[in-house]
């Protein structure tokens, strides 16, 4: 089980050197930041790479694909240090998001581990291939059947993320349960099924597998 981010020097020099970055250039990002660093948002991530070394993968260094990854503070080190992701490639719609993921993760975008794209994936086509995909705001967007619609050639074991908390105006999408989650994506062959209360108290939903 991974219980934690290896916080080391390199991660609190860019985590430190972000801060100051978005409350001098971004500060109508600033509350986001907060939000994307909360307790409940790492359980969420740590529980993706605690089930996916659960299921012992025969892939030893994984070529990975956010869809919607936000800043990608967490995830991306999870995926490089505890996973041996080779790269990792965040597919999002909002460029503040990709510039300040870049600041968070600097040390992996000098050694060409990290990229982000600003791309809607539910309307254009990914060309690359990738060995998982992964989606932990499936509540934020339409159903990943439009992933599968615009990009049918990415063979890829599917990790997948949604609430039934539907509190929030952004939340376009919620589900009531992981079975659910697994119908609206269509994902068929099931690896794993499960729901975690989080700190915050949101019940997350999450489903690993391949899709129809």
């Amino acid at each position: 089980m991974v219980n934690y981010i290896r916080y080391t020097s390199e991660v609190a020099t860019d985590w430190k050197q972000t801060a100051a970055d978005v409350k001098k250039d971004y500060p109508h990002c600033f509350r986001r930041t907060l939000d994307c660093s909360t307790s409940s948002q790492l359980q969420s991530k740590l529980w993706v790479i605690t089930s996916l070394l659960n299921l012992s993968f025969d892939i030893e260094s994984p070529r990975v694909a956010l869809v919607g990854g936000w800043y990608a503070n967490y995830i991306v080190p999870l995926l490089i240090d505890e996973l041996n992701a080779s790269l990792v490639h965040n597919f999002e719609i909002d460029e503040d998001a990709k510039d300040i993921s870049y600041k968070y993760n600097k040390r992996y975008k000098e050694l060409g581990k990290y990229q982000c794209y600003i791309k809607d994936v539910m309307m254009k086509t990914v060309e690359e291939d990738y060995d998982i995909v992964i989606n932990t705001s499936c509540e934020h967007m339409f159903p990943m059947t439009g992933f599968y619609e615009q990009s049918p050639k990415i063979d890829a074991v599917y990790v997948l993320q949604s609430t039934d908390d539907e509190q929030y105006v952004d939340h376009i999408n919620c589900v009531g349960s992981p079975e659910e989650l697994a119908e609206q994506a269509h994902i068929i062959d099931i690896l794993y099924s499960g729901t975690k209360v989080l700190n915050n108290g949101m019940n997350r939903f999450m489903v690993i597998g391949y899709p129809a």
